[in-house]
């Protein structure tokens, strides 16, 4: 077995009115992983809560020292508060995982271990049993297949956010000034060897989850809208074949004109096809002003949160 304890190990987790969770998560991580660790701390990333989030927080921290808190000056979703938590993170080891304790700190010393056995410098969670809604698997699964078809890399429907990752691996993502992308997807694009652990996913202790229809909706396009261009290279084709289609109808009307000396009926079908090229005309132009609205965005160099307030000791952080 590795020695895991001579390791120092850093724990990032992102809030979001998860003032129900934060005592029994702090309880529970370092009831569990006090004594497997050289040393423990927590970085909770408070992502523009509106309820007390916060307070229960800090509350917590006046509890266990080893815990450090950043208040965000708004919601800026859970990716960049993740990246927020990970500038601020020294030690060797980096966890990160959910508020809600479906990701369970005892399985953090079966994700190291995995890792260093493997000599890779990430481990991830495999979901082999998930207590979610019906809706949410279904458009999870909706959602792992659209990108796997549309990226030029591949993702496992079920790896989660639920991993471990050298300092190294910490660093190479904060060095990156990507404004639309998400770090973890830009490290699948990377092509980074990473080790999977099954591990069975529990239902939420308490509370409900931030992550709504939109914000699933938004994680989805950024992935694919920033590490692809297939959908570009979908509406070339379909313009083309669409096109070809159009002089088919044209040259039917031309020869039905000369040989029949009538124009064919059927202008309810015309209007039909019209309006529906325009629509696809409309749908191509806003695939392209996508694309082109991203560069703007990236170009522009916006910081991707702004720290409002934080606990963390700058000397401390990378």
């Amino acid at each position: 077995m590795t020695e895991i304890h001579t390791y120092k190990l850093d724990v990032v987790v992102p809030l979001y009115n998860d003032e129900e969770v934060i005592e029994s998560l702090c309880e529970t991580v370092f009831n569990t992983l006090q004594n497997k660790f050289q040393s423990i701390r927590m970085i909770l990333i408070d992502d523009g809560s509106t309820d007390e989030s916060y307070s229960v927080a800090l509350r917590m921290r006046s509890v266990y020292d080893a815990i450090d808190v950043i208040k965000l000056a708004g919601n800026f979703g859970q990716h960049r508060a993740i990246l927020a938590g990970l500038r601020s993170t020294s030690a060797d080891l980096v966890a990160v995982m959910d508020s809600d304790l479906q990701d369970r700190p005892e399985h953090i010393p079966a994700l190291v271990e995995r890792m260093l056995e493997d000599g890779t410098s990430l481990a991830i969670a495999r979901r082999i049993r998930r207590v979610d809604s019906l809706r949410k698997r279904l458009f999870s699964r909706l959602f792992a297949t659209t990108s796997n078809l549309l990226v030029p890399f591949k993702v496992d429907p079920h790896l989660g956010a639920f991993r471990v990752m050298r300092q190294s691996i910490v660093k190479q993502i904060c060095e990156v000034k990507e404004h639309t992308g998400t770090p973890f997807s830009m490290l699948y694009s990377l092509r980074v060897p990473y080790s999977a652990v099954d591990l069975e996913r529990e239902a939420r202790t308490a509370g409900t989850t931030g992550y709504t229809f939109k914000k699933s909706l938004k994680l989805a396009s950024d992935r694919i809208m920033t590490y692809s261009i297939k959908p570009i290279r979908l509406a070339i084709v379909l313009g083309i074949m669409f096109g070809l289609f159009s002089i088919a109808i044209a040259g039917y009307s031309i020869v039905n004109y000369i040989l029949v000396d009538r124009v064919a009926p059927g202008w309810t079908s015309i209007v039909f096809v019209t309006s529906f090229f325009g629509g696809l005309n409309l749908l191509f132009l806003g695939i392209l002003g996508e694309y082109i609205g991203r560069i703007y965005i990236e170009s522009r160099g916006v910081p991707n949160y702004i720290v409002q307030e934080t606990t963390v000791d700058d000397n401390d952080s990378n």
